[in-house]
């Protein structure tokens, strides 16, 4: 037509005119059909990348942050040693900082997979595009649960650091104290016999008593953290901290001033 009408509005200009107007409206339309054409194939070979993407690697999305989460779900016990704790709490870092790593592509998934839903007749009508919501659905939770399951262990684990910390602080000066009170005790004379001298020494070993009921106080302190920290630690600890309680009740202290 591009040929042909030229020529015969050439032979008549008038009666012509309306063919000029047919054969310029369809070259119009084929071009647009043509750009129409070359758009939509762009936007399926766009789409189509974009799928391939996300299909190739969704899966080792899930596996690896179902990795993470199982691990997280089983912790190692926490011990009693503060050093050790920092370690665990350092760990346990690490996991957040493999999460920022992954995050890029766990945000590219899930734009993706929300656009290739949109583009689709929607979740409850095209099974694939339900497919495709499963898994976003499933990375989605699991990359809330790592992250909920990370904060619940970093305050576990700074909790138990400051028990740990205040009960070994607690514990060493308490033995300090009782060693130097049993020193004490072994250096007090033998009674008196000049009724001056005796009555000294009853007011030294009645003020020694006082000091040994404030020490007492301190002891059920100090016994009442090492049972917390034992329920806080895991089992592998918990012989630590009872050999270090069986040594604190073992003292008596006030069994021997009392003597």
């Amino acid at each position: 037509m591009n040929k042909t009408g030229p020529q015969l509005l050439e032979l008549s200009p008038v009666e012509g005119e309306p063919i000029r107007e047919k054969y310029t409206a369809t070259d119009q339309l084929y071009t647009k059909l043509k750009a129409d054409v070359k758009q939509r194939a762009a936007t399926l070979d766009e789409a189509i990348s974009k799928s391939t993407q996300f299909h190739d690697k969704i899966d080792p999305m899930l596996e690896s942050l179902e990795r993470i989460a199982e691990r997280l779900h089983q912790p190692p016990s926490i011990s009693v040693e503060v050093d050790k704790i920092k370690e665990q709490i350092t760990e346990n870092k690490t996991v957040s900082v493999d999460l920022e790593k992954l995050q890029p592509s766990y945000e590219t998934l899930k734009q993706r997979g929300e656009e290739m839903i949109a583009r689709s007749e929607g979740a409850d009508k095209d099974l694939s595009a339900k497919a495709v919501q499963d898994k976003l659905d499933r990375m989605v939770f699991l990359w809330n649960d790592i992250q909920a399951l990370v904060e619940e262990r970093e305050v576990k684990l700074l909790d138990v650091m400051d028990l740990a910390d205040k009960f070994w602080c607690d514990h060493t000066a308490l033995i300090v104290t009782i060693k130097d009170s049993h020193d004490l005790l072994r250096e007090l004379e033998e009674p008196g016999v000049d009724p001056s001298v005796v009555k000294q020494q009853q007011e030294f070993v009645e003020g020694f008593k006082e000091e040994i009921d404030g020490l007492q106080e301190e002891l059920d302190g100090v016994l009442n953290q090492g049972a917390e920290l034992m329920t806080a630690c895991g089992e592998p600890d918990k012989p630590v901290i009872k050999k270090s309680l069986d040594e604190l009740s073992a003292s008596g202290i006030s069994k021997k001033v009392n003597r």
